[in-house]
């Protein structure tokens, strides 16, 4: 039992500063970034101080553990998310669109195969701070296995705005019987100055703000 709770003060005050890491003495909860975990061992107060499970809340936060026998010490190694936020920079540049035809085009293929973090690429810094949490809770995937996204229409490419154009795009949807129905979107699209072009609205025409099952924010 005792390495279970090696060096474990130190590293759940940590984890807690960054990882968003909640728990709750008594063996009641433990959530890690939204997520609850049932550990094999519950949160404890020991001496006054709450204690979790290392391994749990470690892996829980994306991070390898290792336990030394010779040694005895607990080995904890943190992903390298400096790294990866690099390159996750870099492949939302190399996806931004420079066109208002290839950015609504973009976005209605990965609607259609449910990539929540390729449409959020698209999306305007606004668009970004108010679709973040969802697309979180979704686990960044838009849609389920059926109905799915059988084909699509883009009709439009008129001016919005100063500067914006705007699309109405329609999803047909199917099942394995066939037929789903159908929902429109609104689309508006502007340029920024880089010359990339952005997704700054997305408007359901009726009632398409979830398309039997596909999300469209």
């Amino acid at each position: 039992m005792r390495r279970k709770w090696i060096a474990l003060l130190a590293l759940t005050t940590v984890f807690g500063m960054f990882g968003g890491v909640a728990y709750s003495a008594g063996g009641a909860k433990l959530v890690i970034n939204g997520a609850l975990f049932a550990p094999e061992v519950p949160p404890q107060m020991i001496d006054g101080n709450t204690m979790v499970p290392i391994r749990t809340v470690s892996e829980g936060l994306g991070a390898d553990v290792r336990w030394d026998e010779v040694t005895r010490t607990v080995n904890v190694e943190m992903p390298d998310t400096a790294s990866l936020q690099r390159q996750i920079d870099l492949l939302q540049s190399a996806l931004a669109p420079a066109s208002a035809d290839e950015a609504v085009n973009k976005w209605a293929e990965w609607v259609k195969k449910r990539n929540g973090a390729a449409q959020y690429a698209l999306l305007s810094p606004e668009l970004r701070k108010r679709t973040l949490s969802s697309y979180k809770e979704l686990n960044w995937v838009t849609g389920v296995s059926s109905p799915w996204v059988d084909n699509y229409e883009i009709a439009g490419g008129v001016p919005a705005g100063e500067t914006g154009t705007s699309y109405e795009v329609t999803f047909h949807l199917k099942t394995s019987s066939g037929s789903a129905g159908q929902g429109t979107v609104k689309v508006t699209v502007e340029p920024q100055k880089n010359g990339d072009w952005q997704i700054t609205g997305l408007q359901p025409v009726g009632d398409s703000s979830a398309i039997n099952g596909i999300v469209i924010f």
